[in-house]
């Protein structure tokens, strides 16, 4: 009797909620200047996945896939219609230019930053292999979308507070990121991310760490061999700015939840654990702070604030 009334009272919460984000996805579609209602939808979408993480223990196998494919679809539609509304320049990594003419319109589209691969119409890496210093400073990433595509044996820092990151086909690389939204995740193996967001989605990725704060829950599909322990700032003295940036409630970490979307058993899932106290070895930052901070005195700033 007390799982029927729990189950009821899930399912009118859930239909509540999912009909709330609906009306202000159709309201942003109809009057665009509603956009700021993005970040609010998001943080639904949020409570939508933690009110069904929170119900596994009595909603049948049926009831969590139809509901995981609805908070799914939720998704989708957020993320085209911000796209839709909210366009980005298109990020591309071009190939260096083989003519002078060629070359003034890659670099006018583009605009590169330095001496680096790295773009202002967004901004990443892509086709890097054993560079143990890919840093993008705050300038470079503020509200800014971050893509990490096609690296191998590299270590990454991202500093200040990006928008979204997207993490595409890694291989044992280290990443330090703080995320003011989500941090997506794709076809990456043998990583260790150190990072922070609202939203964490992993696809297609194996034996890979992650020591992480994420203030909803971790979501992943078609992986294994994945391990989750919470971070550190023993280690992590330049993500603890930004997270301060990010104004995250360090106290209000839910690593512990991740959701599986090919277990639907009550039953923990076998494509992912916690690592073990004893064995968490988050990875130091020192030697990208040694490299940074140079750079920072020579443009009169700092790490710390």
């Amino acid at each position: 009797m007390e799982s029927t009334t729990a189950k009821s009272s899930f399912e009118l919460s859930f239909k509540t909620l999912s009909k709330e984000i609906n009306d202000m996805l159709i309201s942003i579609e109809k009057n665009p200047v509603e956009t700021d209602n993005f970040h609010n939808i998001l943080q639904k979408i949020n409570q939508l996945q933690e009110l069904l993480n929170d119900s596994k223990t009595f909603l049948p196998a049926y009831n969590m896939k139809k509901n995981s494919d609805e908070i799914k679809e939720l998704t989708k539609c957020y993320e085209q219609l911000h796209e839709k509304m909210q366009p980005k320049k298109k990020f591309t990594f071009g190939k260096q230019p083989t003519t002078s003419a060629v070359k003034a319109k890659v670099e006018d589209k583009f605009e590169p930053i330095k001496e680096s691969k790295v773009y202002k119409a967004d901004c990443g890496f892509k086709n890097r292999s054993n560079e143990n210093h890919l840093i993008l400073e705050e300038d470079e990433t503020f509200m800014k979308d971050v893509a990490l595509d096609e690296l191998t044996n590299c270590i990454v820092l991202i500093c200040g507070t990006p928008s979204t990151v997207r993490a595409t086909s890694l291989t044992m690389v280290n990443v330090y990121v703080c995320a003011k939204t989500s941090i997506y995740i794709e076809n990456c193996k043998e990583c260790t991310f150190i990072c922070g967001s609202q939203q964490l989605r992993i696809h297609d990725t194996v034996d890979t760490k992650f020591y992480m704060y994420v203030t909803s829950s971790a979501i992943i599909e078609n992986s294994k061999k994945l391990q989750f322990a919470p971070i550190s700032f023993n280690t992590s003295l330049i993500l603890k700015k930004a997270f301060e940036m990010a104004d995250f409630d360090l106290s209000k970490n839910n690593w512990k939840i991740v959701n599986d979307f090919d277990w639907l058993s009550s039953d923990p899932s076998p494509n992912w654990c916690e690592i073990p106290e004893q064995e968490r070895k988050q990875p130091y930052e020192d030697n990208m702070l040694l490299y940074l901070f140079p750079k920072l005195l020579n443009k009169g700033g700092t790490i710390f604030s």
